[in-house]
């Protein structure tokens, strides 16, 4: 173990010492006046000054004195001990919310320093940058005591970060620690410690992090929108306090920016990847003009493995590239070659989002949950028993536009080591935005098991069956959607907003083979047909289809085949056996009737 593992205890008691009656100066006020960027709720206010607090949709609570719970779940911990909700108080703005915020405080500052819950330094980081954006608010018209122990708590807490850092906070939330560090150091310039410890550890923290592209390690947009959320309030703290900007900040938010703004959909909110909700577009927004004066979007994200399509009105987000690594993999979902799909403002093709609640959580994170191929009884990512990948799958993608047709291409072989194959997708989008193709296939399969490939579709958009294929309509355009393969409509679930929200998706199953495809398979002198042309989806001309390259023959596994039951997942490679009976790839179509 560490040496600063072993001194860990020692180092928090020691930065826990109340300087108040000490040798130490303890300024009366902030020497620089820090506001919080951000609007908060006035109906949370509200419920905060009746005593009780309202967190994702659920109310509890608010008992004097109790900060930490067992039973609680982690977000309302980290939520309720952070005070991000002075916010919603002030939004309040009456005497009665100015009164509540100061109790409050008070009663967290009345606990003794050993008692208080501070192992977290990055919401040790957020208190404090939130005690500060708000002290004008609660604090600056208190009596002298008050703010005499508020700014010797400042000073203790700040310590406590300064003795947990860098090990106990990773990912964007080690911002969050430094972003609070940063808020004292300006606030408190007769302290110089605080500033040399922030300036010796940001640049690292945003190395270890930020990527070439400006994507997040994580790979989830939402991480992504937290760091640049982070990096836009650096930024304030140090222009406010005219302290020089460090270069490492300042190019994180150039650069991270114009990637959050790839992973946007038309309607302003995040597309849904690796433990990502929407979010609020307006708050969005609102971030990243804080961080950046530009509104540049990044052509691709080719470091953070996200595809991004784009012609016209339509857009398509792909995940191209495996899980992120150890020690960021946490949220990462097993929907590797998964797209989003939008056109204008209107979601069309979605993956299900992300919650925070136990079991779905974990349901989530599994291909059935996104627009992508499955295998049934197999997984093409391990997941351990700490929420990480045991198991990664190696990823391919290319890209290519010719005559203003783009052309994605996508392997994995997250199902090779069971048997399954190789996954492949392509998939192309005509110059115009109104033709989107796909053609899927699997390679070196060698045991039978059922596939399907689900594309789930937005809670706003209504389907109309007709005889060649199905038409799916928004509050603006109608989209025709036909494939090659056999389509059921099933039930599905959307969690992008934050609720979970009754949807439908489509489920692609191989056509059946009528008895001439049959009898083929069971000569032995048939020799297998190369690919034919894509096929033209019907009632549309021929001059709207993207031209479609050679891709080549492929192998599908034949679903009914009885010992595709009851297949049991193993890491070991299975025993050779015969492969399974070739069937030609599936191909599909979405494209636009009217607008």
């Amino acid at each position: 173990m560490p040496l600063r593992r072993w001194t860990r205890g020692a180092r928090l008691a020691y930065a826990m010492r109340n300087p108040l009656g000490g040798f130490a100066r303890v300024p009366a006020a902030p020497a620089v006046a820090l506001r919080d960027l951000w609007s908060g709720n006035a109906a949370g206010g509200e419920q905060l000054v009746r005593n009780q607090t309202l967190f994702e949709g659920t109310q509890r609570p608010l008992i004097e004195g109790e900060w930490d719970n067992p039973q609680w779940p982690e977000a309302y911990r980290r939520w309720l001990q952070g005070f991000t909700w002075l916010q919603d108080l002030r939004e309040l703005g009456a005497e009665s919310a100015r009164i509540k915020a100061r109790t409050l405080v008070a009663q967290w500052m009345e606990q003794t320093p050993a008692e208080r819950p501070i192992s977290d330094p990055s919401i040790t980081g957020a208190r404090l940058a939130a005690w500060l954006g708000c002290y004008e608010f609660f604090a600056a018209s208190a009596d002298d005591s008050f703010r005499q122990q508020l700014m010797a708590s400042l000073i203790m807490e700040a310590r406590s970060i300064m003795a947990l850092m860098p090990e106990e906070a990773k990912g964007w939330r080690a911002l969050t620690a430094l972003k609070g560090l940063l808020a004292v150091a300006v606030s408190l310039p007769d302290y110089p410690e605080f500033l040399t410890r922030y300036l010796r550890l940001i640049d690292s923290t945003i190395s270890q992090q930020i990527l070439p592209d400006g994507g997040h390690i994580t790979r989830c947009p939402e991480d992504l929108l937290q760091c640049v959320r982070e990096l836009a309030e650096m930024l304030y703290i140090l222009q406010v306090a005219r302290v020089p900007l460090p270069t490492s900040v300042l190019d994180a938010a150039n650069r991270s920016a114009p990637a959050l703004r790839a992973m946007r959909h038309g309607d302003g909110g995040l597309a849904l990847f690796n433990g990502s909700c929407e979010q609020n577009p307006q708050f969005i927004e609102h971030v990243l003009s804080r961080a950046s004066r530009t509104r540049v979007v990044a052509a691709g994200l080719p470091e953070s493995g996200f595809a991004r399509l784009n012609n016209g009105r339509a857009l398509l987000i792909a995940d191209a590239a495996s899980a992120a690594p150890a020690g960021y993999d946490g949220s990462a979902h097993a929907g590797m070659l998964s797209f989003e799909f939008s056109s204008g403002r209107q979601r069309l093709i979605v993956n299900c989002g992300s919650s925070i609640q136990r079991g779905w959580a974990e349901a989530l994170r599994y291909p059935a949950a996104h627009s992508v191929l499955e295998l049934a009884d197999l997984t093409p990512m391990r997941f351990d028993a700490n929420g990480g990948i045991s198991q990664k799958p190696q990823v391919t993608r290319q890209t290519s536009v010719q005559d203003g047709v783009h052309c994605l291409s996508m392997t994995h072989d997250g199902y090779k080591p069971q048997g399954g194959g190789l996954y492949s997708r392509k998939i192309y989008l005509d110059k115009d935005g109104t033709v989107l193709q796909g053609i899927e296939k699997l390679e070196d399969v060698s045991i039978p098991v059922p596939l399907c490939i689900r594309f789930h579709l937005h809670p706003d958009v209504s389907i109309e069956q007709e005889e060649d294929g199905y038409l799916l309509h928004t509050p603006e355009e109608t989209w025709f959607f036909w494939s090659d393969a056999h389509i059921e409509i099933e039930e599905s679930v959307y969690l992008g907003q934050g609720k979970c929200e009754a949807t439908r998706q489509f489920v692609l199953t191989p056509a059946q083979p009528d008895q001439n495809d049959e009898d083929a398979h069971s000569s032995p002198e048939s020799e297998p047909e190369e690919d034919a042309e894509f096929a033209t989806p019907p009632d549309m001309p021929e001059e709207q289809m993207p031209v479609v390259p050679e891709v080549g023959s492929g192998l599908l596994a034949d679903p009914s085949t009885p010992e595709a039951h009851g297949l049991e997942n193993t890491l070991l490679p299975p025993p050779p056996v015969p492969q399974a009976p070739s069937k030609p790839p599936i191909r599909w179509s979405l494209s636009l009737k009217n607008a």
